[in-house]
């Protein structure tokens, strides 16, 4: 996973723009690639993104972020 995929995820994700926040911490687990997030203003996240890989190419996930202290909340359900 590069790490414009994860940027230009996790922008869509916050809602924020590319250089409103910096990627820090990164750990890659095979297909899934966590990551901490801190924004311009302090804010700090805890965000993942998954991907694939099959005959057709390789996918990657939308990001789905946490803001650190709080509890994880499936994005789907909001």
């Amino acid at each position: 996973m590069t790490d414009e995929a994860i940027v230009e995820r996790t922008a869509f994700a916050l809602g924020l723009a590319k250089g409103d926040f910096t990627v820090s911490n990164r750990v890659d687990y095979g297909t899934t690639t966590r990551y901490s997030v801190r924004t311009k203003t302090g804010q700090d996240f805890n965000c993942f993104v998954g991907g694939s890989i099959s005959v057709t190419g390789r996918t990657v996930s939308e990001a789905i972020c946490t803001k650190k202290g709080e509890v994880a909340r499936n994005p789907l359900l909001r």
